[in-house]
Formats: structure tokens, C-alpha cells, sequence
């Protein structure tokens, strides 16, 4: 496994497992005490694959923070320690093992994969009094909740479709007019789609339609069909991988070739999507969190680009995309946190946390009131020669965007 992996480039250290008060807090048992972190994840069920990332991001963190000696709490340096719970994918499973983790006295967690699962996360969170660092929950509505103990370190999911408008109406040439979305019917992807709609219109875009089919299909050629008529000049799909990647295999079945393009939420950054569509992956944009041209440095990691270098020294030379990079970024929110409170007391850390504003390889990490990250900037990439290559916003761009974005 990757994490077997990660951690055999890091000093064995035999860790002391503390206890925890009422709150959270760390009782010190000498010198081989531990931050102990639980995390509910999706590692196997639909979500297994983005789940696994997820983990890759946490055991990142875990390493260079350990690699430094720990979290500076006091007098003390504790090293993490990460406990990994498998929600099978499922938002009430999430639930369940946050409670689970509660009973065990662990205060800080680390957040599911997905909007769903955090959200469901988030419920138990606020009424065990637990802090929750969110990696990859980005629907508005988790935010619109009253919350005031998850925080997310990733852009919301407004900015998840709305990105690629901007980035076509800014740089496509000939500029296209018309516009199709076709989107998932879990709660991110409608929040990102429509979003991503109103963007398109206020820009001057006609939104020819906007449809919907189940989360998690492999079978997206009756949402295709409808829309095929209309002759949109771009579709837009607000979807996850598996999503993503039926919608430009059947899109090239059924003959739907919009004159523009292709552009997709989360699959194109993704090492799978190129992988399994090839040449027919040529010139799709996607939304990311992340790429190494990111601005930012911490102490911890460094720079986005001595991020990349750390993630391939761990996982075999493969390069790193956005939900290794947003996973490690949400575990630094609580490592500063804790660092900055003097304390692992779960009110501590929680008010340390809604005061954070500290710059990272993955941008800032500043909050809202209601707990979203709105100062970090998603990025647009297109998968040119095989890979996503960065193209906006300018200031970070790789290379020129292609347009139209085609393919073969």
C-alpha cells in the first residue's frame, strides 16, 4: 500500500498513546506523546478511489509534521497519529464513527471524502463538540447550517464549475455562446452545476440545458441524447471520476461533439482519467483545488513545488493532483491550530481555527464565520499531451489553454 510506503521514509518512533479529557485535552505520559487525529474515510464503496487519495494526503501531512519533530503544543512536541475508520462510502456510516471516535475521547477529526459524508460528519461534530478539518466536503449548504465547528480548507463548490466559465469567457477564442451541463444528482454536483449555470448566464452564455442523472453511473447516454440536438458549443459535466469519464466515453459513442469542448469538476485532474479515455481525454478543462504552480509556503511542507517533490519521494514517482494536496492542507488547519491554541482542547483548537490565516502550499488557510475558505482561488487545468497542464488563472498557468478544446 501507498502508506506502507510513505512511512518507511520516516524514523520509526514508538508512540505512547495519551488519554484525553472531557474536552479533548492532552494529558502528557512523557516523552512519547502523540496528537491522536481520528479520520472516517471511503475506503472501499463508490468513493473508494478519492477516498484512497484522501488518505495519501493525511499520511503526507502525517509524515513531514512527525519528520520535524511534531506539533509544538506548550513545552511539548506531539507526534501525529492518525486513526483511519472505513465508512464504506456512506454518510451515515461517517456519522456512526465520528460518534465512535467521541467515545474513545478522540476531539479532533479529520473529514470524510465528499460533500455527503462530511455533511452528515458535521451533524455529529457540532453536538459531540468535536473539531472537524474538512478536505473535500464543498457544498455550500454544509455551511448554511449554523455550524461553527467544521472548517473547511477547500474552495466551496460555487467555484467548482463557475472557474471553467470564467476561464472560457476570458480565454477561448473564437468565444463559444452556448453552454450544456450535464451533473450528478448528489448534493455537490447540483450545487456546483447550478452555480456554474448562473455564472455562464451572467456572463452572457446561453444555457441551452442543464440535466441530471443518478450519482455514481456508469451510464450517462440519456442525459447525452437530450442535449445532443441542442448542439451546445460546451458541456459541462459536474461530476465525480467514474462520472466523468462515461460522460466523454459515451459522448464520443453517440456522436455529441460540442465545438468547443469538454470541461468536468474532479475527474480531469485526476492520474484515472487520462489513463482510461487516452486521446479522447485531448483538450478537456477541469476544475482543480490545486496544481504545483500554486502560490504559498509553509513551514511544514514548503512550497507547492516541494510539495510535488515529497508526494512522488513517498508514492513511487507518481505525481500529485488536488485531493492529496486539499487532504494534506486540511491536516496542517489543525496542526497550526493546536500549535497556535497551546492546547489539543477541542474549544481551543476550535477558536484557534476560526482565527487561522496562514499561508500553505495549497494557498491560505483563512475561514469564514461560517467555516469555508473563500481567500483560496480554484485553478482550471486542460489535459494537454496527456496530462493536466495548468492554463488558469494566467498568473499560474503552465501553457497557453488549446482552443477549441476537441481532441481527436
Amino acid at each position: 500500500m501507498h502508506t506502507r510506503k510513505a512511512a518507511a521514509l520516516v524514523t520509526a518512533v514508538a508512540l505512547v498513546a495519551a488519554g484525553c479529557g472531557s474536552k479533548g485535552e492532552h494529558k502528557a505520559s512523557g516523552g512519547g506523546d502523540t496528537l491522536q487525529i481520528g479520520a472516517s474515510l471511503s475506503l472501499t464503496g463508490s468513493l473508494a478511489r478519492e477516498g484512497g487519495l484522501t488518505k495519501e494526503g493525511y499520511e503526507l501531512c502525517r509524515q513531514a509534521v512527525n519528520a520535524k519533530g511534531g506539533v509544538p503544543v506548550g513545552s511539548k512536541k506531539l507526534k501525529l497519529d492518525i486513526k483511519y475508520q472505513d465508512d464504506t462510502s456512506k454518510p451515515d456510516t461517517a456519522a456512526q464513527l465520528v460518534d465512535q471516535f467521541n467515545d474513545k475521547g478522540v476531539k479532533l477529526i479529520l473529514g470524510p471524502y465528499g460533500s455527503a459524508t462530511t455533511e452528515a460528519a458535521a451533524a455529529v461534530i457540532e453536538r459531540n463538540g468535536q473539531v472537524m478539518a474538512d478536505s473535500s466536503g464543498a457544498d455550500d449548504k454544509i455551511f448554511q447550517k449554523g455550524y461553527r465547528r467544521t472548517f473547511a480548507a477547500l474552495s466551496p463548490a460555487h467555484s467548482y464549475a463557475a472557474s471553467m466559465v470564467q476561464a472560457i469567457n476570458e480565454m477561448a477564442k473564437p468565444k463559444p455562446s452556448t453552454m450544456a451541463f450535464l451533473s450528478a444528482d448528489d448534493g455537490f454536483s447540483k450545487t456546483v452545476a447550478e452555480s456554474g449555470a448562473e455564472e455562464a448566464r451572467r456572463l452572457g452564455f446561453k444555457v441551452v440545458a442543464t440535466e441530471y442523472f443518478p450519482s455514481g453511473t456508469s451510464d450517462v447516454s440519456s442525459a447525452l441524447t437530450k442535449v445532443k440536438p441542442m448542439k451546445p458549443d460546451v458541456i459541462i459535466g459536474s461530476v465525480h471520476v467514474a462520472e466523468g469519464i462515461a460522460i466523454i466515453k459515451q459522448a464520443r459513442e453517440l456522436g455529441v461533439r460540442p465545438a468547443g469542448g469538454f470541461a468536468e469538476t474532479v475527474a480531469p485532474p485526476t492520474p484515472d482519467f487520462a489513463k482510461s479515455l487516452g486521446a479522447d481525454a485531448e483538450g478537456v478543462l477541469g476544475s482543480t483545488q490545486w496544481t504545483d504552480t500554486t502560490t504559498g509556503k509553509d513551514k511544514w511542507i514548503g512550497s507547492a513545488k516541494d510539495y510535488a517533490t515529497a508526494f512522488k519521494a513517498a508514492y513511487g514517482g507518481r505525481a500529485p493532483e488536488y485531493h492529496g494536496a486539499e487532504a494534506t492542507a486540511a491536516c496542517l488547519a489543525l496542526v497550526f491550530a493546536v500549535e497556535k491554541a497551546g492546547s489539543t482542547d477541542a474549544d481551543k483548537v476550535r477558536d484557534a481555527l476560526a482565527g487561522l490565516n496562514e499561508p500553505t502550499f495549497f494557498g491560505p488557510l483563512k475561514f469564514t464565520a461560517q467555516g469555508q475558505n473563500l481567500t483560496k482561488k480554484m485553478q482550471v487545468v486542460q489535459i494537454q499531451k496527456g496530462r493536466p497542464v495548468s492554463v488558469w488563472p494566467k498568473d499560474v498557468a503552465e501553457a497557453p489553454m488549446v482552443w477549441p478544446g476537441t481532441g481527436k
